[in-house]
């Protein structure tokens, strides 16, 4: 059996505000927030400083805590083809799990932004595969990753990802080996 992490009080304190944040949304007050806390005014603007940070924080940790799932999903993928599916599996849970951030995401289009580690992470799949010759040498990036984020955030809003989803969002990306790799995945356990 794994040991737990041990976290910090200021861990902790990120990780209390990122759970309020979740179950309550963000359109609440000060008071609302400390009061549910269990601690003062003062108090919150010592933790947090303003309510904004306090969003910023929460927002963070969200963040990083999809970028744990998905290193630790990637442990056992096979290629950049699998990693893509992968990604797109995780986006899909965190738009479930951290439903209050994933809207916060799509409000303020930060899944294409160098503000969320989510561009980030597609390109290095990508890198990854055209070094192993899965992908399409002559993609545009930027155009890709505006796509692939709003692709995907409109399907998986309306509760419509599936697998001929999936390939529909991969297939610009994916050259002829890559396109073979996808056919060998059961898509059907990731929609």
């Amino acid at each position: 059996m794994a040991k737990s992490k041990k976290i910090t009080r200021k861990e902790q304190k990120i990780v209390d505000i990122y759970h309020y944040y979740l179950q309550n949304g963000f359109a609440h007050t000060i008071d609302d927030i400390s009061e549910a806390l269990g601690v003062g005014r003062k108090t919150f603007y010592n933790r947090y400083t303003t309510r904004d940070n306090s969003i910023i924080l929460a927002l963070q940790y969200s963040h990083k805590t999809f970028v744990e799932r998905f290193a630790e999903q990637c442990q056992y993928c096979n290629h950049s083809v699998e990693e893509m599916v992968m990604l797109i599996w995780e986006f899909q849970k965190y738009a479930q799990t951290d439903a209050v951030f994933f809207q916060y995401d799509i409000d303020n289009k930060l899944f294409a932004s160098d503000e969320t580690p989510f561009k980030s992470i597609l390109e290095s799949i990508v890198q990854k595969g055209l070094r192993t010759y899965h992908i399409n040498e002559d993609i545009d990036m930027s155009s890709f990753v505006d796509y692939f984020f709003a692709t995907l955030s409109y399907y998986v809003l309306d509760g419509k990802l599936n697998s001929t989803v999936m390939r529909y969002v991969l297939y610009p990306l994916l050259n002829e080996r890559g396109l073979e790799l996808l056919d060998e995945l059961d898509l059907e356990i990731f929609a």
